[in-house]
């Protein structure tokens, strides 16, 4: 996939995924079907995946909690309703 910022380039990296064996069924079917290797279609669904994401604020400051509650997230979210 060709990146939209020039300054983007492939960087390979080697990862260990752990996948259901439905799933790596279906991603060989597709790439199978598209005529590309398995790691191809997972660097495509990758980058599409977040291709419209685009960090404009600093998160530097944002804490994430490693545990919250079922009050807590309902707070949260009628906090940003009526925001």
């Amino acid at each position: 996939m060709k990146s939209i910022n020039p300054q983007n380039e492939y960087v390979p990296l080697r990862i260990n995924l752990s996948l259901r064996r439905d799933t790596i069924r279906l991603i060989s079917q597709m790439a199978n079907d598209m005529g590309i290797s398995f790691d191809e279609v997972l660097s495509f669904l990758a980058e599409d995946s977040v291709i419209d994401l685009e960090i404009d604020e600093d998160l530097r400051g944002i804490r994430i909690p490693s545990s919250c509650s079922i009050e807590d997230l309902k707070y949260i979210i009628e906090r940003r309703k009526n925001s």
